[in-house]
């Protein structure tokens, strides 16, 4: 199958499976997430990582090879 040449078939088909997909599931109990009451943060921090380096030159970096 020359998939240039039928392209468009295929993204309708692809298309028409995920509405019937979506239509079919859409009566489907949701999903229900249950917290614990006792959620607590062990470390609320955000570490950031700074990175300070000259830029090499063109000799540095053949010399690398």
């Amino acid at each position: 199958m020359n998939i240039r040449k039928n392209f468009e078939a295929v993204f309708i088909t692809a298309a028409a499976l995920g509405l019937v997909a979506s239509y079919a599931t859409a009566a489907a109990r949701p999903v229900e997430v249950v917290q614990p009451a006792t959620a607590t943060l062990v470390d609320s921090t955000v570490h950031v990582v700074v990175v300070k380096a000259p830029r090499l030159s063109v000799a540095e970096k053949a010399g690398l090879k």
